[in-house]
């Protein structure tokens, strides 16, 4: 009789495993287990957070009532994004786990965290800063084929030219500062070979705009004679520029526009605060100690009738909005002014300043509030971090009509009840390096058939409002108030706003939710 032959260990695992067996029992006790775990986590959320997690079902329910597929599907996909995010921002396992685990990485292992990089000497990175200098070149048409495939306009070259040519088609002239970006000067803090870097594609980038006629302010030399003379171009924990490197772009700013006049005596002030990289840590006990600046403060306040327009974000913000916490009345548009001797015109909001400050003119030009009547010079302020990461959008600068519609407007002060028709997303707290947040909401029944546009706060020193919890189908007591009123306050916020041109052009309201 034949020997029977001895499989080898690889073929007896082959053989399992193409015959796994599980009993009947294993099985309907492995599938009660999983359900219950899917099934436990929401339910002991609503149980300790009540409704703040908000529910999915008003979300279904939007869907059900659309026109669509496409419309059926992106509802309830927001739907459900929105409730895990909520979900997520409230775990226990999060609350219990996070802030330890960052401790260990920070102490342990030198690491930060998905929004921060820690470097030599107490500096601190945003990824998208050390991005920007890892990026193969955002000029390449391979890359910007790439990017234009997740629904964004790639090309910031394109943009511009545009931009400047329908400027200069109305006798406008326009500057375009894109503000170095931090990692840039301090390579030696990243374990660099050298201590100044830069993008492969940046000098090409500023060599095509000048060969089509575009006016650029390029600070990069500035800022590094500016460091090698020993002082910091940017706060060490912070993603933004000291004052010394705010004021010397404000003197060559204001020396482009014919002006070489000394910054006039100021009030100065000294400030203390968290850089905004070191809040993205999210620890108690955070290492890193505040940084403190001394800033020169000017009663100029901006002026809609002057002929200069600062388009910008948060490098124009900071020093003068209240909400950055890093002083008022002493930021860039600020010392321009100082230096020009007269007020200039501002539209800034933090982050997106490849599209939001340009977004927001082409609304107000397109309700037929020309923001360009008399102006002579646009200058056009962004981070060049977004060079390779932003969404160059073109928008239309034409003056248009205000459109005719049913929404509602307010003069004074008016409380309704309302259905969410739609709202637009909000960071998670310490996701971004802002710590506050205006949402837009779409609501609708009001007084029977009236719609409304409104703008809420939905973040707060990192802490999300009632009103970042409201979803589609949800009824809510509002008291709607002129958004001229509250403009100044919170225009400069990071806000989200909705991808729908003709909702945009409706006047919006200030919202403020009603307590029960």
């Amino acid at each position: 009789m034949a020997k029977k032959k001895q499989l080898t260990r690889e073929e007896i695992a082959a053989i399992e495993v193409g015959h796994t067996e599980v009993k009947p029992a294993a099985a309907i006790g492995f599938t009660i287990f999983f359900l219950v775990l899917i099934v436990t986590i929401p339910l002991i959320h609503t149980i300790r957070h009540g409704n703040t997690v908000g529910s999915i079902f008003p979300a279904i329910g939007a869907a059900f009532k659309t026109s669509s597929p496409k419309e059926f599907n992106e509802t309830l996909k927001k739907g459900f994004h929105d409730y895990e995010d909520a979900i997520n921002e409230t775990t226990p396992v999060r609350e219990a786990f996070l802030e330890p685990l960052q401790q260990f990485l920070l102490t342990a292992l030198k690491t930060g965290n998905e929004k921060v990089i820690v470097g030599k000497d107490g500096y601190l990175f945003y990824p998208e800063d050390v991005d920007y200098l890892l990026e193969p070149g955002f000029m390449r048409q391979a890359r910007q084929w790439k990017r234009s495939q997740g629904g964004v306009q790639p090309d910031p070259v394109k943009a511009i030219i545009k931009f400047d040519k329908d400027l200069k088609e109305r006798g406008i002239r326009l500057i375009v500062l894109p503000v170095p970006v931090k990692a840039c000067f301090y390579g030696d803090k990243l374990h660099a070979a050298k201590p100044y870097l830069e993008n492969k594609d940046y000098r090409y980038f500023l060599e095509v705009l000048k060969q089509n006629g575009v006016d650029v302010l390029e600070l990069n030399e500035d800022f590094h004679n500016l460091q090698l003379s020993g002082k910091d171009p940017f706060l060490k924990t912070d993603t933004h520029w000291t004052p010394e490197a705010m004021d010397l772009a404000a003197e060559r700013c204001a020396k482009m526009l014919g002006c070489d006049d000394p910054l006039p005596a100021g009030d100065e002030a000294t400030i203390t605060n968290t850089g905004d990289t070191s809040a993205l840590l999210k620890l108690e006990d955070n290492p890193y100690p505040r940084e403190t600046v001394t800033i020169t403060q000017y009663d100029i306040i901006p002026d809609t009738s002057s002929d200069i327009l600062i388009l910008g974000d948060s490098f124009v913000n900071i020093y003068s909005m209240e909400a950055m916490n890093w002083g008022i009345r002493g930021g860039f548009s600020e010392h321009l002014a100082g230096r020009l001797g007269r007020a200039v015109d501002v539209i800034a909001r933090n982050d997106g300043g490849d599209y939001a400050s340009r977004s927001i003119l082409a609304r107000e030009m397109a309700r037929g509030r020309d923001r360009l009547a008399g102006k002579k010079t646009v200058i056009w302020v962004f981070s060049a971090r977004k060079l390779p990461a932003g969404d160059w959008k073109d928008f239309d600068i034409t003056v248009g009509k205000a459109p005719e519609s049913a929404f509602l407007t307010v003069e004074e002060p008016k409380t309704v009840t309302a259905t969410v028709l739609a709202v637009t997303s909000v960071p998670r707290p310490h996701s971004a390096p802002y710590k506050d947040h205006v949402m837009s909401l779409h609501l609708g029944d009001i007084d029977g058939s009236n719609e409304a546009l409104v703008y809420i706060a939905s973040m707060k020193d990192n802490v999300w409002t009632d009103a970042a919890r409201l979803r589609i189908g949800d009824t809510v007591r509002i008291e709607l108030k002129p958004w001229a009123d509250f403009e100044d306050e919170y225009g400069s916020w990071n806000r989200s706003e909705f991808d729908d041109d003709e909702l945009l052009l409706q006047e919006p309201c200030w919202g403020e939710i009603v307590p029960k």
